[in-house]
């Protein structure tokens, strides 16, 4: 969870609980509703070349709203209105956090997962979000058959009372953390959850990696290690979903793929991969494994980019525009190459989050690309090329077929200093017999090409001139 969530976290908390390496080799890959919604407008196709007729043709009004794609966001923006909320409806399958009635207002057939205080943690009294502690009390004092004092853990070699709480403060907030081994505190968490999904798709719960355990639980009266603690935690997790009728738990894993990890995504049914899609990330390749691990095990998994279009501003001289209009339209043409890289034959459980934002309106930042169907893809991923650029990056080139479009993604390896710019492009060689036409982040297109050169962590998305 970053920083500048900390306000609009602790509202929706507060809210909630009251009711209720180089050159690798390329590894294996292992609600309806008719109600209409404003079609997404065609974008402008540039004058050198000619847009394939059907390339916009596969949007429907509910969703999933793209058969090609699973579009995902997290409703941290501050600002709604009417005309936003219908936009986002017609845009996005999945939202993670905000307020289902507003969202089904806009797109009935929409996903949502509200957004609860973790389960790793309670707050404590002064707290911003003190109200869940309020309602576990409560909760307790008619459920006399459990103590109240054994639903969570206590510091090492203490007496275990209320003053020798485990206690720290996160994003804001003073917290303890609760004995997810405790049956009072399994019992009390599935009925706070069942409060909070009550008719939602499930529950998005933050700071739920064993990296968040490790990072901030010490080794306590109850538990020798952080381990053994996310032990526990993953087998509470599964009562909850049990308790909930099997609907989704949403935990943000982050960048955590240990086999504690694994274990607790299996049990919730989802995951929040933050910060994942990463373009100067050399390890790229392990985390699209990662993601074909968890998708094949039944898992949903958000896809979530590390920089928004925010970011980029100060990556201009850095990370240049390259092939693309725009250093963001370079960058987030990458991330959805990315994602093509990984989805499987359906993209029924994974979604990608191509921003973070809550500061601008979704429309504004929406790239345009994702909407263009190039249809399901005909083989995994094949590494085509590998060497080191003129400027002494390492690097890999792989390459995905699809239906209509060949996804060709160049991907830094090594932990070397990185260079981005145009000094850093090498030729990568277009199979013959086919007109390649790239496609923009913007969702136009270019005049078809014979010869393309990549820059470092620049990818391209070529539409098949036959396919047209």
């Amino acid at each position: 969870m970053h920083a500048t969530h900390i306000a609009l976290a602790a509202i929706l908390i507060a809210a909630v609980a009251c009711t209720d390496a180089t050159s690798p080799a390329a590894p294996s890959d292992s609600l309806a509703t008719t109600k209409q919604l404003p079609t997404p407008t065609l974008p402008t196709v540039n004058a050198s070349s000619t847009a394939p007729a059907s390339l916009y043709n596969d949007y429907s009004s509910t969703s999933p709203h793209w058969s090609h794609i699973t579009t995902m966001m997290t409703d941290f923006y501050y600002s709604w209105t009417t005309s936003e909320r219908a936009w986002a409806g017609a845009h996005y399958d999945f939202a993670m956090s905000g307020t289902g009635s507003a969202w089904r207002a806009g797109n009935p057939s929409v996903g949502h997962y509200p957004y609860a205080l973790s389960w790793t943690t309670m707050t404590a009294p002064g707290s911003l979000a003190s109200s869940y502690y309020a309602d576990m009390k409560s909760w307790f004092a008619v459920h006399p058959q459990y103590a109240l004092e054994k639903a969570f853990v206590h510091k090492k070699g203490s007496v275990g009372d209320s003053a020798s709480r485990v206690y720290f403060n996160r994003w804001g907030s003073n917290r303890w953390a609760i004995n997810p081994g405790d049956a009072g505190a399994v019992a009390y968490s599935v009925n706070r959850v069942q409060r909070v999904v009550g008719a939602e798709n499930g529950v998005f719960f933050d700071e739920a990696s064993s990296g968040d355990i490790n990072n901030w639980l010490p080794a306590t009266r109850e538990y020798a290690s952080g381990s053994a603690y996310f032990t526990s935690l993953t087998q509470l997790v599964g009562a909850v979903r049990q308790g909930i009728g099997g609907k989704r738990i949403v935990l943000n894993l982050a960048e955590y793929m240990t086999d504690g990890d694994y274990a607790a995504a299996v049990a919730a049914g989802g995951v929040h991969l933050e910060m994942f899609n990463n373009f100067k990330q050399s390890s790229m390749i392990s985390r699209l494994v990662w993601v074909g691990r968890l998708t094949t095990a039944g898992v949903f998994v958000d896809f979530v980019s590390t920089y928004s279009t925010q970011d980029m501003a100060g990556m201009t001289t850095s990370y240049p525009k390259g092939n693309s209009p725009t250093n963001v339209q370079r960058a987030k043409l990458w991330e959805l190459s990315s994602y093509y890289l990984a989805v499987g034959a359906s993209p029924k459980l994974f979604a990608i989050q191509l921003e973070n934002l809550w500061n601008k309106p979704y429309s504004t930042i929406w790239t345009k690309a994702q909407e263009a169907n190039i249809g399901h893809p005909l083989a995994t991923r094949v590494q085509v090329a590998h060497g080191t650029d003129p400027q002494g990056n390492p690097y890999v080139i792989y390459n995905r077929d699809f239906d209509r479009a060949l996804i060709v993604l160049r991907l830094q390896t090594g932990w070397n200093a990185q260079t981005y710019g145009d000094g850093s492009a090498i030729p990568v060689t277009l199979p013959a017999g086919e007109v390649w036409i790239p496609l923009n982040a913007d969702g136009t297109v270019g005049a078809a090409i014979t010869s393309l050169k990549l820059r470092n962590s620049e990818a391209a998305i070529l539409l098949k001139g036959s396919k047209m």
